[in-house]
């Protein structure tokens, strides 16, 4: 496992899992409460190196300007080569998923994070597995992103009404935007409040755009749980 910093990100292992973590600047922990971000990276980042689930997107948490204007922790665990994150692919949950939801439960307990806004982003395997976390622990999280993930629709129709933004490219081949769509429609007919949004021309890399919009981070920092 790297010890080494990449960047700003620290090396940690938490829940049996190596981590990276990017702390606010300043990090005032004994005088305020910070949103936590959890991030979960795509099957190709997989592995011991606490290194390459940095690689899709994330690191756009880094940018001086929403460092500034958006002060939170970001917690980047790395899934085994030999699991998942469970979800609708991968036979529901999985071992690496009871331990994110253990170490976020754990993480809403501490005195620097505030429990009611614990957001969950997810690209591809993250974002399948983030899908049947929103499932299974509901009222853990007060917003989530799912980026080119797949999902359960009529196991997810309670998410409807969750404040969820989902991304996915149009043109995806790896994962299939199908059964995003058909969430996103069942979503209008139930006057559901969830976002869908489908970049034309895009394939599964639809993390580039998606972390390149101010608009998601304002939306989702703006997110309270009740």
């Amino acid at each position: 496992m790297a010890d080494e910093r990449i960047g700003d990100w620290l090396s940690d292992s938490m829940a049996g899992l190596p981590c990276r973590v990017l702390l606010p600047e300043p990090y005032e922990p004994q005088r305020l409460q910070y949103p936590l971000v959890m991030y979960l990276h795509g099957s190709g980042e997989r592995g011991t190196d606490n290194a390459r689930q940095l690689k899709n997107g994330v690191r756009a948490f880094e940018a001086p300007e929403r460092r500034r204007r958006f002060p939170c922790i970001v917690v980047a665990p790395q899934c085994p080569t030999d699991d998942t994150f469970g979800g609708s692919w991968y036979g529901g949950t999985s071992r690496t998923q009871q331990a994110v939801l253990s170490l976020v439960r754990e993480l809403s307990t501490r005195r620097s994070v505030d429990a009611r806004r614990v957001y969950v982003i997810g690209f591809s395997m993250g974002a399948i597995g983030l899908w049947a976390m929103l499932e299974r622990a509901p009222g853990l999280f007060a917003a989530a992103v799912p980026i080119s993930g797949d999902l359960d629709v009529e196991c997810a129709s309670d998410l409807v009404h969750f404040p969820l933004w989902a991304f996915h490219g149009e043109k995806d081949a790896l994962v299939s935007n199908t059964n995003v769509r058909a969430f996103a429609a069942l979503t209008q007919k139930l006057g559901g409040s969830a976002r869908y949004t489908e970049f034309s021309g895009v394939g599964h890399d639809a993390w580039a755009p998606t972390f390149a919009r101010d608009d998601l981070f304002e939306w989702l920092f703006s997110q309270r749980r009740k």
